[in-house]
């Protein structure tokens, strides 16, 4: 049996709790939060924040689906794209990508995770 889970994304980033900060910053002094609304299965949804800042990743762990709900970002992977993301934009980081993130105005996003 499943059952539908609804949330109001606004009420959500109301409800933030602080979120660790990447030992590899080395851009600004980013503070990030997230609320999730499920965990289960593998599978992650919720809502997270960031201020301005940037860091570089070795190997994402994970498969992400996000909306961008404000902000911008933009990520460079280590073959060189460059990808700019912005309010309304839909995106996804595969698992094992590896690059730089750099939060270039305060962000919010909704995601969906996959382990």
């Amino acid at each position: 049996m499943s059952h539908a889970v609804k949330a109001n994304v606004q009420e959500m980033l109301t409800r933030m709790e602080p979120d660790s900060v990447p030992a590899t910053v080395d851009a600004g002094n980013p503070v990030m939060a997230f609320c999730e609304l499920v965990s289960a299965g593998g599978i992650e949804t919720g809502v997270w924040s960031c201020t301005a800042g940037g860091w570089t990743i070795a190997s994402y762990g994970v498969n992400e689906a996000m909306v961008m709900l404000a902000g911008r970002l933009r990520l460079t992977a280590t073959d060189g794209t460059v990808t700019e993301v912005s309010e309304g934009d839909l995106f996804f980081i595969p698992k094992g990508w590896s690059g730089r993130w750099d939060t270039l105005e305060d962000m919010q996003k909704a995601y969906v995770i996959v382990h």
